[in-house]
C-alpha cells in the first residue's frame, strides 16, 4: 500500500483509539487528545497526558484513570500501533510498529518519487502572497532578502499543498522617496541611467547622493538659524548630524563624481523640497511630464531587481504599480466610503480614520486576532495638501488583491504591525469583514550584520548581490579544498549553487519572529546546520546510488534494516509528509529547514557507520532503498525552501 502520509496515519490512529477509549470509559467528559513526543523511546513514540488534567473531574487519580482508559482501547482497526502502555504519573504511551512504518514509508517514497511528501489539502484556496516589494530607489539588500526568501518559500509550500497561489510584487512608485529620486533625474538627466553599474546599484548611489545634498543644505540652514537664536547646544547636535551626511557624500563622490557635480549645479537655482512636492503631486494626479520623470528610472531599478531575483530563482506572477491604483478611482472611492462611515475625525483639517475606537469592540478585536493591550492609534488618510498616504493606498490595494483570492498574505517586517492592523480595521468598517479576517500579516525580524548598522537612505546597506558574490567566492574555496580533483568549471558551478543556497538557508532557517545574526562561519559551515552541510549529505547519497544504480530498490526487504541508525533514518523519512503538512498549516518554512538539517545529520551518521556497496546482497538492497528514499525526501524538502541539491561536492 502507498501512503501519502504514513506518520500522519499513525497520529490519526493514535488519536482515534484514545478518543474512543475515553468516550467509552468516561462518556461525561469532553476530552481533547494532545499527542506529544516522549523524552525517550522507553516511553513510546507518542504520549498522551490527558489523564493528568482530567482525573480530578472524574473523581479519581491520573494512574487509575489511565488504567481504565487503557482497558477500553482497541487496536483491531490500527495498522501502525504496536501497543499502548500506562506509565507514572498517568501517561498513556503509544508504541509504533517501527519496522512496518519504515518499510511502508520507504516503499511510498520510492513509488511517489517527486510527489512524495506533498500531501494535498481537501480544501484548496486561492491565496495571494505579496512579498519583497522593495522601494525602487536602491538594490535589494540583505534585510529585504529575508522577506524574499520567506515569501518565496511560503508560495512553494502552499502551492505544493494544492492551493492556487499568486505571487505579487507591489511597485511603490508613489511617495516622497521616489519623487526625490525623480528630482535627481530631472537635474542630471539620462546620465543617471547610463552609469557604469547594475541599474539598481547605480540608482541607489544616486538616491544616497541626492538625499545627502538635500539634507546637508537643510541642516546647514537649521544650524545657522539655531546659532543666530543662541541655541548653541541644539546647533551642535544638528552639526554632528551634518558632519555624518558630509562623510556619506564624500563616500559616494568617489563613484558618482560627475553626477554629483551635475546635481550640485542644478540645485543652485532650485528649492529641492518644493520641487519634490511638486513632482509628487503631479505624479499622483497623472501628469505626463511627471510620468516621464518617474517611470524610466523606476523601470530601470526594477530591471536590476529582476536580475537579482532570477539569480536566486524567485519569480512573480504580477508586478502591481501603486500609481496605477492611485490613478484609478478605487482610492477615492475608499476615501469617500470611509468619510461616510462615521469613523473619521478631522485633526488640523486632515481626515483620520479612528482605528483605535473600532478596535475597542471586543468582537472586532477577537475576529481580527488583535492582541490584547496592543495600542492602536488613528490612521491619517491624507496629507495636509490633499495627497494620499501609503496606508490609504494599501486599503485600496488590499481590496484589489481580494478580487481573485480567499486569503492574502502580506510578508512585511514587524515594524509595519500597526499599519497592517489599521488597514484591516478599515476593511472591516468598509464591509469587507471576511477579507479583514483573511488578510494575514506575515511578519519577521531584522537581519543583523555584526559591526554594521544599515540605513538605506544613507547608502549604508549590504546588497543581496554582494552577499551572493561573497558567498559564492567562499563556497568555491571550500569546494576546492574538499574536491580538488573536480574541473574548474564544475567547482564554479557547484560553488554558485552552494553560495546561493547558503544565503537562502541562513535567512529561512531562523524562526521568523527572531532576528537573524548573519555570520559567515555559520552560513558556510560544512559540518552542521547549513545549506552546504545538507547539500553535502545529498551528494554523499548520490555518490552511492550512482555507483551501483537503483534498479533493485523496489525488491528490497525492510526486515534487513535492523540497525538503530537505519531505523532512525527510516522513521525520519516517514515523518516528512507530516512535517510538510504542519509547515503549510502553520506557515513555517523554518521547520522544513530544520527538518532538512536533522535528516542530513542522521544520514551522515548512517553513512559513516554502515557500508552500502560492500554489504551482503539483501542488506545492500535494503540500505540502497533507504539511501534512495533519503535522496527523494531531501530533494523534495529542499525544493520547498527554494534549494536545489547538487550531485557532487
Amino acid at each position: 500500500m502507498v501512503y501519502d502520509n504514513p506518520w500522519g496515519t499513525f497520529l490519526v490512529e493514535a488519536r482515534d483509539v484514545l478518543e474512543k477509549a475515553f468516550k467509552l470509559a468516561y462518556p461525561e467528559l469532553e476530552v481533547k487528545i494532545q499527542l506529544d513526543k516522549p523524552p525517550s523511546r522507553e516511553y513510546g513514540d507518542l504520549s498522551c497526558s490527558a489523564c493528568l488534567s482530567l482525573a480530578k473531574k472524574a473523581s479519581t487519580n491520573p494512574m487509575e484513570m489511565a488504567e481504565v482508559v487503557l482497558k477500553h482501547t482497541s487496536l483491531k482497526d490500527s495498522s501502525f500501533i504496536e501497543k499502548i502502555v500506562v506509565s507514572k504519573p498517568g501517561y498513556l504511551n503509544i508504541y509504533l510498529k517501527r519496522s512496518l512504518m519504515v518499510g511502508e514509508a520507504l516503499k511510498s517514497a520510492l513509488t511517489l518519487k517527486d510527489e512524495w511528501g506533498y500531501v494535498k489539502t481537501d480544501k484548496p484556496l486561492r491565496i495571494v502572497i505579496e512579498h519583497t516589494s522593495v522601494n525602487p530607489i536602491h538594490p535589494i539588500t540583505i534585510g529585504h532578502a529575508r522577506n524574499t526568501f520567506l515569501g518565496d518559500s511560503l508560495a512553494r509550500i502552499l502551492n505544493a499543498r494544492g492551493h492556487s497561489v499568486s505571487k505579487r510584487f507591489y511597485v511603490d512608485d508613489v511617495g516622497g522617496q521616489v519623487a526625490l529620486l525623480a528630482y535627481a533625474y530631472k537635474l542630471a538627466g539620462d546620465a543617471i541611467l547610463k552609469l557604469d553599474a547594475k541599474p539598481d546599484h547605480a540608482i541607489g548611489r544616486v538616491y544616497t547622493t541626492i538625499s545627502a545634498l538635500v539634507e546637508i543644505r537643510k541642516l546647514k540652514n537649521r544650524a545657522e538659524n539655531l546659532r543666530k537664536s543662541g541655541k548653541y547646544e541644539e546647533a551642535r547636535r544638528v552639526e554632528d548630524e551634518l558632519s555624518d551626511w558630509i562623510r556619506i557624500l564624500s563616500e559616494v563622490e568617489k563613484k558618482n563624481s560627475d553626477v554629483l557635480q551635475t546635481l550640485l549645479n542644478g540645485m543652485k537655482f532650485s528649492d529641492p523640497e518644493e520641487e519634490v512636492r511638486e513632482i509628487l503631486k503631479a505624479y499622483e494626479l497623472g501628469s505626463e511630464q511627471a510620468k516621464q520623470l518617474i517611470r524610466p528610472i523606476v523601470e530601470k531599478c526594477i530591471m536590476g531587481f529582476k536580475e537579482t531575483l532570477e539569480r536566486v530563482d524567485v519569480s512573480f506572477d504580477f508586478w502591481d504599480w501603486e500609481s496605477e491604483i492611485v490613478w484609478s478611482s478605487i482610492v477615492r472611492r475608499v476615501l469617500n466610503r470611509l468619510m461616510k462611515s462615521g469613523c473619521v475625525k478631522f485633526e488640523n483639517n486632515v481626515p483620520e480614520f479612528e482605528a483605535g475606537r473600532i478596535a475597542e469592540d471586543p468582537l472586532v478585536r477577537r475576529r481580527l486576532g488583535i492582541p490584547d493591550g496592543f495600542e492602536i492609534s488613528s490612521l491619517t488618510l491624507l496629507r495636509a495638501d490633499g495627497l494620499t498616504l501609503y496606508p490609504t493606498r494599501d486599503i485600496a490595494y488590499s481590496i484589489l488583491k481580494f478580487q481573485n483570492a480567499d486569503v492574502v498574505i502580506n510578508v512585511v517586517g514587524f515594524d509595519q504591525t500597526l499599519p497592517q492592523i489599521q488597514v484591516r480595521l478599515a476593511l472591516y468598517v468598509l464591509g469587507y469583514k471576511e477579507q479583514a479576517e483573511n488578510q494575514l500579516h506575515y511578519s519577521y525580524g531584522l537581519v543583523k550584520f555584526p559591526g554594521f548598522k544599515m540605513s538605506s537612505r544613507r547608502g549604508r546597506y549590504i546588497t543581496l548581490d554582494h552577499l551572493l558574490d561573497e558567498s559564492e567566492a567562499r563556497a568555491y574555496m571550500e569546494v576546492s579544498k574538499i574536491s580538488p580533483h573536480l574541473s574548474e568549471d564544475e567547482r564554479r558551478r557547484i560553488a554558485k549553487s552552494v553560495g546561493v543556497s547558503a544565503v537562502k538557508y541562513s535567512l529561512i532557517s531562523v524562526e521568523p519572529s527572531k532576528d537573524v545574526v548573519f555570520d559567515w562561519d555559520r552560513v558556510l559551515d560544512f559540518k552542521r546546520n547549513s545549506a552546504p552541510f545538507i547539500m553535502y549529505s545529498y551528494a554523499r547519497a548520490h555518490g552511492i546510488t550512482s555507483k551501483i544504480g537503483v534498479e533493485s530498490v523496489e525488491e528490497f526487504d525492510p526486515a534487513f534494516l535492523t540497525q538503530p541508525l537505519e531505523e532512525e533514518l527510516g522513521l525520519n523519512i516517514a515523518m516528512f509528509p507530516q512535517v510538510f503538512v504542519e509547515a503549510s498549516e502553520n506557515l513555517s518554512p523554518h521547520t522544513l529547514a530544520m527538518y532538512c538539517n536533522s535528516l542530513a545529520t542522521i544520514f551522515n551518521s548512517f553513512y559513516d557507520s554502515h557500508p552500502v556497496i560492500k554489504a551482503e546482497k539483501n542488506v545492500r538492497e535494503a540500505r540502497l532503498a533507504l539511501v534512495e528514499a533519503f535522496k527523494i525526501t531531501m530533494r523534495n524538502a529542499l525544493k520547498l525552501i527554494g534549494i536545489t541539491p547538487v550531485e557532487r561536492m
